[in-house]
């Protein structure tokens, strides 16, 4: 029972022991435990403990190093995602910005488009200037605006929209316009928009119209300064484009119609003036006649033309008429009507001249005159009855005397002076004679060194020629021009005509 008691004490003496060292090895731990918390090192432990102790210690240490450093790099990621999205949401903002601005730019382009299909579709210009005006108040915040087209050296005022109120004008002589650079045209411009009167919140914009370095005009455009923007001063642009190749179209279509009036007018002054000519004779009172006409020109203002009364007798006339197209060619008519009229009195040429400036005087414009050289051949007398009013003298190759010699009487122009009297002169035609009328034309005939033909060269020629007919006559004038000539351009009208007595 003693060892038994014994034994029993030893037992709960030893359970206490173990209780004890339970406590202490608690104890420890927690220590162990909160040393690894606050990351210290913990010495005095058994050294198997120990070993393992330090080692989780590092372990700790470097993975709450890492855990730092990736803290770190969250926070300064999240720093770029935060400016990334301050970003996005900038860019984006810009983006609905464009997207509008490109919105209202298509609209406007689709607009631009709308009004160049409809100007280019018209030809009256009034029209055109009345659609792009208004094409400037609705696609843009014009308020008032004004156009002006050179017209002469003229800056003139086509057309206003709004209260604009304006002193002064411009004008230049068309040949310092000519001297222009675009830059000068611009400061002239902004000369003018200075006269223009606007309200401090106004602007104006000065857009000038150009095609191609042809010089067309200006628009001004009043708007708000505040709502004055980078669009509107796009849609500006644009239109001064449209409106000026619009107003250049319609302008060279003006100008097509003038020239397809001219070329009209030209037309009918030719079939006249083919009209008025007479028919080619080749052989009238023993005279052996041969003519050329060419004009410089569609239509000539030379005129020449015969006419036979009575059996013995021809009249020969040859003109300048001053001045070119369907003017000269009436004027030739008229006096080619009135001539043939006066020839049915039978009268000298002197008198018929009288007449005939009685007659076109008081109808002839300042402008205008008429150089003429009337003659009229008797051939029962052998003799050519003339008169000249300013015209060339006549030149004629006297076989009696073997010499070309000029006959002329004085007298001025048609339609200079009025109720001038002519005067009457008279030269004997013989057998083998030749005779020569002729416009300016062939004398003021030049070379590529300005060189003028000149009568004594013409008398030349009609005196190595003097043995040939009037055709072969006519032919050596003609190829002796054209050999002087040369590849010079004709500038004047080339008339003539040749006769030579053969009885």
């Amino acid at each position: 029972m003693i060892y038994a008691g014994l034994i029993f004490v030893l037992f709960l003496t030893f359970l206490k022991i173990l209780k004890s060292q339970e406590r202490a090895y608690r104890g420890e731990i927690s220590n162990i435990l909160r040393k690894l918390r606050e990351k210290e090192e913990y010495n005095g432990i058994i050294d198997s403990v120990q070993e393992e102790y330090d080692q989780t210690l590092q372990t700790i240490l470097k993975q709450g190093k890492e855990l730092e450093n990736s803290l770190e790099e969250l926070k300064e990621y999240r720093v770029e995602l935060d400016i990334t999205y301050n970003n996005l949401i900038k860019k984006s903002t810009q983006l609905e910005y464009s997207n509008e601005i490109l919105e209202r730019r298509v609209a406007n382009l689709s607009n631009l488009n709308a009004v160049a299909r409809t100007v280019l579709s018209i030809i009256k210009l009034e029209k055109i200037i009345d659609i792009i005006l208004d094409a400037y108040f609705v696609l843009t915040g014009a308020k008032k605006i004004s156009l002006y087209l050179w017209e002469e050296g003229v800056l003139v005022n086509k057309k206003t929209k709004g209260n604009i109120i304006f002193k002064g004008t411009l004008s230049y002589p068309i040949e310092t316009l000519e001297g222009f650079s675009r830059n000068d045209f611009r400061k002239i411009y902004e000369e003018l928009s200075q006269g223009f009167k606007v309200e401090e919140n106004e602007a104006v914009i000065i857009s000038d119209l150009n095609v191609k370095g042809k010089e067309l005009g200006v628009i001004y455009i009043v708007e708000d300064r505040e709502r004055l923007i980078d669009s509107d001063q796009e849609t500006i642009s644009a239109l001064a484009i449209q409106v000026a190749n619009a107003i250049n179209n319609a302008k060279m279509y003006e100008e097509l119609l003038v020239k397809e009036r001219i070329s009209k007018e030209l037309e009918v002054a030719s079939r006249i003036q083919k009209k008025i000519l007479p028919v080619e004779i080749k052989k009238v009172c023993g005279l052996e006649i041969a003519n050329y006409f060419e004009p410089a020109k569609e239509v000539g203002g030379d005129y020449y033309d015969y006419c036979q009364r009575e059996e013995d007798r021809v009249s020969i006339t040859i003109a300048d008429v001053s001045g070119k197209g369907v003017p000269a060619a009436f004027l030739m008519a008229l006096i080619r009507s009135v001539l043939k009229t006066l020839n049915y009195k039978n009268i000298q040429p002197s008198d018929m001249l009288t007449t005939l400036n009685e007659i076109i005087y008081p109808d002839i414009t300042e402008d205008m005159f008429v150089t003429l050289f009337h003659s009229k051949y008797v051939s029962s007398e052998r003799t050519l009855y003339y008169s000249n009013a300013g015209h060339n003298p006549l030149i004629i190759y006297k076989a009696d005397l073997g010499k070309v010699v000029e006959y002329n009487v004085k007298g001025v122009a048609i339609g200079f002076i009025p109720e001038y009297k002519y005067k009457l002169g008279k030269v004997e035609i013989s057998k083998g004679d030749i005779l020569l009328y002729y416009t300016d034309g062939i004398t003021e005939a030049e070379n590529s060194k300005r060189e003028m033909f000149g009568i004594e060269r013409l008398k030349e020629v009609i005196y190595d020629n003097r043995e040939k007919s009037a055709e072969n006559v006519k032919k050596a004038i003609l190829d002796s021009i054209n050999s002087f000539r040369g590849n010079y351009e004709q500038v004047d009208d080339l008339t003539f005509v040749v006769i030579r007595n053969n009885e």
